[in-house]
This record gives structure tokens, C-alpha cells and sequence, in this order.
């Protein structure tokens, strides 16, 4: 069981490593509206728990955000159960359909869940932190060239139709069995 959600939390982070969610106050197509007429994008925090929201990193040059979020009876939580975890979010930066960033949150009930899951990820050479304001989440983050290397992949694997991020994150969405909010 240990070494199925080893390998089931392993596949989640790969994707969520190379995949962004995003949540937007702004209504789709708006985005690309703002985007033409060069204006600044602007998005509500991403409310994780009650003691932490995520912001919009300052100097990230991007004109969409995608937020994914996986709860309870997402495929990716529910085979981490064991580990405690409740919900996971990305949260993914793009701009002209290119990805930018990407910023994954998991959420998980105690603090010793936490480390259990920290242990875990460094057993196959990922790295996460525990977030200051609430060490019951969990975070990583990807950068633009890793991000597109995986798209590059699900493409050429047939996964995707093409390598953008608006592919990539319906991909993402569906694969964990989570929504874009």
C-alpha cells in the first residue's frame, strides 16, 4: 500500500510540478481582453486553509492564472488518505498560452502528516516545505523551462494536443480528478 502512494503521490507532484491551477476573480476571456490592452492582471488570493493565502508573487510577468483545486474525492487525495491529505491546489502562471510558473499546495491534517509527506517526497528526490503561517501545507513550485519540457512530453506522448497551457492544465485538471476554479 505504502509503495502505491508512493508512486500515486510521485505521479501527482511530476504533474503538478509541470501543471498550474489557477483561480481568477476575473471571468474567462476577460483575461485576454486585459491581456490586449496591456493592462495589469490582477486576481484575488488563492484561500487555502484558514490560516493561509496564497498571493500572486510580486514581478511574475504573466496575463493568466489557472487555479486547480482537488478535494476530498479528487483521485490524487483520496490515494493519499493515508498521509492525511485533504485538498490540493496549483496554481499555474502563464502568458500568450506559455507557461510561466507553477506554485502546488497540499494540504494535510496534522503536522506530522506534514513531515511523513516531506520524508516521502525527499525519498525520491523531490523537495517541499512546510509554509510558515500554516505547517499543515505543503508547498513546491515549478519554473517555465520545467513546466514546458513537460508539456513538450504529454505532447509527444499523445496526452495533450498541443503544447500550450491552457492543453496542459484541462489535461491536469482531469488526470487528478480535480476542477479549475
Amino acid at each position: 500500500m505504502k509503495k502505491l502512494l508512493c508512486v500515486t503521490l510521485t505521479a501527482l507532484m511530476l504533474a503538478a510540478t509541470m501543471i498550474g491551477c489557477g483561480s481568477s476573480s476575473t471571468p474567462a476571456g476577460e483575461n485576454e481582453s486585459k491581456a490586449a490592452e496591456n493592462e495589469a492582471v490582477s486576481y484575488e488570493p488563492v484561500k487555502i486553509t484558514e490560516k493561509y493565502s496564497f498571493e500572486d508573487p510580486e514581478g511574475l510577468d504573466f496575463d493568466t492564472r489557472y487555479v486547480i483545486y482537488g478535494g476530498e474525492s479528487s483521485s490524487i487525495v483520496a490515494s493519499a488518505a493515508n498521509y492525511g491529505m485533504s485538498a490540493i491546489y496549483s496554481v499555474l502562471y502563464g502568458k500568450d498560452d506559455m507557461p510561466v510558473a507553477q506554485y502546488d499546495f497540499m494540504v494535510v491534517d496534522t503536522e506530522e502528516h506534514a513531515k511523513g509527506v516531506i520524508d516521502l517526497y525527499t525519498s525520491i528526490g523531490q523537495a517541499l516545505t512546510q509554509v510558515e503561517a500554516d505547517p499543515t501545507i505543503l508547498t513546491g513550485s515549478s519554473d517555465a523551462d520545467k513546466l514546458e519540457g513537460a508539456m513538450v512530453a504529454y505532447q509527444s506522448a499523445g496526452m495533450i494536443s498541443e503544447a500550450t497551457l491552457s492543453a496542459y492544465v484541462s489535461f491536469y485538471a482531469q488526470s487528478m480528478g480535480g476542477t479549475v476554479q
